[in-house]
């Protein structure tokens, strides 16, 4: 392959629908943490607020808020040397073309997955059937860079 046709043979991905979702309801909770901070009473029933508690109110916010942004994390590059996939947690996970032998997405499962050797397989959660077009573009475009680098399973 000459270099043009290795930049156009490049697959990035991530989760739509559910990102929206996550960063909506991590931007809502935030809010409902910074309003209740603000809205503390002083007194309430004998207990006293101060400020710290608000301070540690809206941390606590931003904590919920950021583990709710977690199912909008996972993401997906692919080139004709290898797979990098991250989840939810951790950090990427680099497979090479070598080590795979389908790029499947069977309809009893939410995402998309890499089939490795002895029937392993590795879910990618950036393709996630909910996103509808947008998965089946990115599977196409998957399948078509697998093909590629294994031109000698025709």
């Amino acid at each position: 392959m000459d270099a043009v046709a290795d930049t156009e043979l490049v697959v990035d991905a991530r989760p739509v629908k559910t990102a929206r979702i996550a960063n909506a309801s991590a931007l809502v909770a935030f809010l409902v943490f910074v309003v209740v901070a603000l809205l503390m009473k002083r007194e309430n029933a004998g207990a006293y607020f101060g400020q710290q508690d608000q301070i540690f109110t809206v941390v606590l916010g931003l904590i919920v808020a950021g583990g709710l942004r977690l199912p909008a994390r996972p993401r997906l590059h692919a080139d004709t040397t290898a797979v990098r996939t991250r989840g939810y947690l951790g950090n990427w996970r680099t497979i090479p073309w070598e080590a795979v032998v389908a790029v499947e997405f069977p309809k009893s499962v939410r995402f998309a997955q890499l089939r490795l050797p002895a029937e392993e397989r590795l879910a990618i959660y950036a393709v996630q059937r909910m996103d509808g077009p947008y998965a089946v573009a990115t599977m196409q475009q998957l399948r078509a860079l697998f093909a590629a680098t294994h031109p000698d399973e025709d």
